[in-house]
């Protein structure tokens, strides 16, 4: 079967370098180094040693945080938003964070969620801020990490709404990232939440009024791009706040929005405060944890044919409540396939530190692992501390395979949780659109191990004010190589890969992988001896390589046309008559027969 390395791009190339050197890539497809063997995977906390520092001392229900490649480097950075407009950059080296200053423009407003995204497939990552009371603001990346603000001009609104969570996804198709922006009405607010259409180099057209999504909302905290009724059409899941106001579910039909949120079993009204996707139960479909408030409890919800029905919990209690819960992030930590569940527990007040510590002095973040559908939930120190967290973001910062989770935790400096590696393998793997949009968001994953699939979509904002990084890892157990792997991308294209050696990070590009190998067994792809009269003939080569032999013949066995047997240098050589020296093998044509025949006595002695 093909093997993946041999359908996609360097990691050099993919940065447009000649040689990527660094702490942790070697290119692509080259194998990372092996951890000691383990016997269970467990957490880290190593916030003192990384030491992020983010003044999350004030500010309205929490701020925002990014884990996303934005220099494009191959390694996570990490962005934090700020209560008072002093947002906060780091670039990953592989072992830790560097403190990095943008050439943004002071804009001293509270700021919410932060994302990065290629809206204009250059290939660089443009920055996307929201901001609760201010006008929310569009960075283009110009390259080399210098931006230009297009907020008045790019068509988004400028008003002083209360802006919260943010997703990008390409709901037509058209190969660019559109935008919704979630807004929290209070009184005489916009009572609409955001759609924008991407127009390309920048530019954005409001489309909220003309669909659905623009109906009256409420208390609106975050909306979900994603595809539950597995129709390849965008559909868009938003919550909201308070217990008077239900869920919504968007579906797409043929560019058309509808609220299908009652029909599929998503219109609750929960004091909802973030929607987060994955498979946890393997079943190739994506399922949704709800996290809400304090008296509602939070919701595990499996999808069965785009209807959804409650989970109910064997062991462990997935929904358990502890005051108010806020980001729900999925991350396979162990790395054995099933996707465990981090859920960040805050509360429901204005941010003032270290005061609000006095008033909630036990409020630690809740961990479950997830053991083939049945949730534990984690017992260790390490996650039973004092958090009063919001948001979350899941990446790999120093390259071993395995995911961290970082919590934008009030206080002055973030949390950092580095998963300890075991003896599981790994496969990373981001995406690279050609004809979709560049980031490949929108993208469905599939990744097949020993008869069991690991499913993921791509986001861009996948939980309340948080984005991960686009590195998506596939926890292989204890299996050296997935079976196959597939892409669907939003464009259609559907890329296979077979027999992929886990322990390496790779870059496919949509379009560059093939359906099936059509030269089964062939070590060189395709190519090989074309000619038939060869030694060494190939019936499945595509593609002649050079390597036709004739030695083998021993003067028993006949020449072929236009050719006879040399005892003397003990193979066919061109016969000794012929009306046409160019057809060397007397077919009555000159073509590439006859140039293979010369190729063959190339460099031979002639007889004394």
């Amino acid at each position: 079967m093909a093997h993946a390395s041999f359908f996609s791009k360097t990691f050099g190339e993919w940065l447009g370098v000649e040689r990527f050197c660094g702490p942790i890539f070697f290119g692509v497809f080259a194998a990372l180094t092996s951890w000691p063997c383990l016997v269970s995977a467990q957490f880290v906390d190593v916030s003192n040693e990384v030491n992020l520092y983010t003044d999350h001392t004030g500010g309205n229900w929490g701020a925002g945080i990014s884990m996303a490649d934005f220099n494009n480097d191959g390694l996570d950075d990490l962005s934090f938003a700020h209560y008072g407009g002093m947002l906060k950059f780091y670039l990953g080296d592989g072992t830790g964070f560097n403190e990095i200053y943008l050439n943004l423009p002071e804009y001293a407003n509270e700021a919410k969620g932060i994302l990065w995204a290629d809206i204009d497939n250059d290939g660089d990552q443009d920055l996307f801020v929201t901001y609760r009371l201010a006008s929310n603001r569009l960075y283009r990346n110009l390259g080399g990490l210098m931006f230009d603000d297009i907020s008045e001009v790019c068509g988004i609104t400028q008003s002083n709404q209360r802006s919260y969570g943010a997703n990008f996804g390409d709901y037509d198709q058209d190969g660019l990232l559109d935008l919704f922006v979630a807004n929290y009405v209070i009184g005489q607010d916009y009572p609409h939440n955001e759609l924008y259409h991407n127009l390309g180099d920048g530019i954005f057209e409001d489309v909220t009024l003309q669909s659905a999504i623009g109906e009256n909302m409420d208390n609106s905290f975050q909306g979900h791009w994603v595809d539950f009724d597995e129709n390849n059409e965008l559909d868009l899941h938003v919550i909201q706040d308070r217990l008077c106001f239900e869920n919504k579910y968007y579906r797409q039909e043929n560019g058309e929005f509808s609220n299908e949120a009652h029909a599929m079993g998503l219109d609750l009204a929960i004091n909802c405060m973030s929607t987060s996707i994955a498979d946890y139960d393997r079943d190739h479909d994506l399922d949704l944890y709800l996290a809400a408030g304090l008296f509602e409890g939070n919701f595990l919800l499996d999808n069965s044919g785009g209807v959804f029905t409650p989970h109910v919990v064997e062991s462990g209690d997935s929904t358990e409540v502890h005051l108010t819960s806020w980001a729900a992030n999925w991350l396979d930590a162990d790395n054995d396939g099933w996707d465990d569940l981090h859920v960040a527990t805050g509360y429901s007040e204005y941010s003032q530190y270290p005061q609000v510590f006095m008033q909630y002095p036990d409020v630690p973040n809740h961990f479950f692992w997830n053991n083939e559908g049945v949730f534990e939930k984690d017992t260790s120190n390490v996650l039973q501390t004092n958090q009063l967290s919001f948001a979350s973001a899941v990446g790999d910062y120093n390259g071993d395979g395995f995911p961290d989770l970082v919590s934008h935790t009030l206080g002055e400096y973030a949390q950092v949780l580095k998963s300890t590696p075991n003896s599981n393998k790994w496969i990373k793997i981001m995406l690279q659109g050609v004809e979709s949009n560049r980031d490949g968001i929108g993208a469905k994953i599939s990744v097949y191990v020993d008869g069991e699939v690991t499913y993921r979509m791509t986001f861009c904002g996948e939980n309340y004010l948080g984005q991960n990084s686009r590195w998506e890892i596939f926890g292989l157990g204890n299996q050296q190589a997935a079976d196959s792997l597939e892409i669907l991308w939003p464009s259609g294209v559907l890329d296979q890969y077979f027999d992929v050696n886990g322990l390496q990070s790779l870059v496919l590009i949509e379009g560059a992988s093939i359906a099936e190998d059509p030269c089964p067994g062939l070590p060189t792809g395709c190519l090989g001896c074309t000619y038939a009269q060869a030694c060494n003939y190939e019936p499945q080569a595509l593609e002649e390589d050079g390597s036709c032999d004739f030695n083998c013949f021993d003067g028993s066995q006949s020449c072929g046309p236009g050719t006879e047997w040399d005892e003397m240098l003990g193979q066919c050589v061109q016969a000794t008559t012929n009306d046409c020296p160019a057809d060397i093998n007397l077919d009555g044509l000159v073509n590439t027969d006859d140039l293979l025949w010369f190729l063959s006595d190339f460099n031979v002695p002639c007889p004394e």
